[in-house]
């Protein structure tokens, strides 16, 4: 029923806005089919079977979409005062050259660096194309309803990437040769994508331009990084425990690939399954249920509640880590990604509860330039931690294995008493902002 809403039903929306909606949700179902075949989880399995990358190899492509978020402050600068569907739609173009790059190379060394050159140019342009979306949607949609629609383009976006990471992984297990044909099939769909959101209108954008050129006319005028950061309280702690909480998170994606696909010997099936396909298919899911929740509490309170679950999810990946067991992966896969259903939510619209109207595409690029960092420095510990790793000046390795989903676990714990404080400091006082 939820995936017939996503299809059928815009909502509240007015009229005016329907027809971009409309134009989203054929996006949804299109441009992610190329995205998806650039998701850490896709190409780091892909990279270790087609192109027999080593550890490190499987480490960057993880950490890729980070480092494409680092950029994010950095488009927030180029979009202000400018259309943002033009914007979108050049970089929409160049992630296309970046999948149309990885169709052509060759399995062998070159064939490595041209995978690696493009995945890290694509997430810099696909962390372009979120940064201006959320402005998209704070304009085209109010806040009572914006987490409804969202979760409605989420849920097409997560069906579309279910299926694109199924059936590839199927194709790639009967003709492992094929992912030329794969990644050019990508292509062709997220053209149709393309040319979709080049219809996307933005209500009062105009005035949305005036306020971001009058506030860049200004100066920084307390709209710079560290600037917002020093000012708003609330929101540098939310992004403090959303930083440890993301940085778990993110230590475990290398390994797990590793793990599954190298000391297990999964199959590509068995392999993307785990790493994508249960993730994506509960978001399809799922979101919807996690949005009407979100619409109800702020963001804070909402990430508290689900960073507890998240937490006992990873311990039990951790056991099934530490047994070699695929079911107990599979079943702290599960768990975590339920709760991961709600989060990419929460980290689409989260800074809305935070953020002045002039300075939403502020707010979001401090976000996703700090999902970023983190990113770029997470990967690269977890597998090492995981394989084993002797800083300088130490004299012994320190080589976790499974015990780095323990460690994960615990970071998760100590966000979730963050937020916990941090909602109920709100709560209490007598008018709690929300953006």
């Amino acid at each position: 029923m939820a995936i017939l809403d996503a299809f059928l039903d815009p909502g509240p929306l007015s009229p005016a806005v329907r027809p971009s909606f409309r134009r989203e949700q054929f996006y949804e179902l299109s441009m992610p089919v190329a995205i998806g075949l650039m998701e850490g989880g896709f190409i780091g399995v892909v990279a270790a079977k087609a192109f027999d990358a080593p550890a490190w190899v499987i480490a960057v492509t993880s950490a890729a979409p980070m480092f494409g978020n680092l950029s994010s402050f950095v488009w927030n600068r180029i979009a202000a005062g400018r259309p943002k569907v033009p914007m979108a739609l050049a970089l929409q173009a160049v992630v296309l050259l970046c999948v149309l790059a990885i169709a052509l190379s060759p399995r062998n060394d070159t064939g490595v660096w041209v995978l690696l050159v493009a995945v890290v140019t694509s997430r810099l342009c696909i962390s372009g194309i979120v940064t201006v979306r959320s402005v998209a949607w704070s304009l085209n949609y109010e806040r009572l309803v914006r987490a409804r629609m969202i979760g409605r383009l989420q849920s097409l976006s997560s069906l579309t990437f279910v299926l694109t990471t199924g059936l590839g992984a199927l194709l790639l297990d009967a003709h492992p040769e094929s992912h030329r044909l794969l990644y050019g099939a990508g292509v062709l769909a997220g053209s149709l994508g393309v040319w979709a959101f080049s219809g996307v209108r933005l209500e009062g954008e105009k005035r949305q331009q005036v306020l971001e050129r009058r506030r860049e006319r200004n100066g920084s005028g307390g709209s710079g990084f560290f600037a917002i950061l020093k000012s708003d309280r609330d929101y540098a702690r939310y992004q403090h425990h959303q930083f440890v909480s993301g940085f778990a998170a993110m230590m475990l994606e290398p390994p797990l690939v590793y793990l599954v696909s190298r000391q297990i010997g999964a199959s590509y099936l068995q392999s993307i399954v785990l790493v994508m396909v249960i993730p994506f298919l509960l978001n399809l899911l799922l979101i919807p249920w996690w949005a009407r929740r979100m619409a109800r509490r702020h963001v804070a309170g909402f990430r508290a509640r689900q960073t507890l679950w998240w937490s006992l999810g990873v311990l039990l990946m951790g056991w099934g880590a530490l047994t070699l067991s695929l079911g107990w992966l599979v079943a702290g896969r599960l768990l975590t990604s339920i709760v991961n259903a709600g989060s990419t939510l929460a980290w689409q619209i989260g800074h809305n509860d935070f953020a002045p109207r002039d300075q939403l595409s502020a707010y979001m690029g401090i976000h996703v330039t700090l999902t970023g960092l983190r990113g770029a420095l997470a990967p690269f510990l977890g597998m090492a931690l995981y394989l084993g790793w002797r800083p300088p000046g130490l004299g012994f390795d320190l080589a976790l294995g499974a015990g780095l989903f323990l460690l994960a676990a615990l970071m998760g714990l100590y966000a979730r008493r963050g937020f916990h404080e941090l909602e109920r400091e709100i709560r209490r006082r007598p008018a709690a902002r929300q953006g």
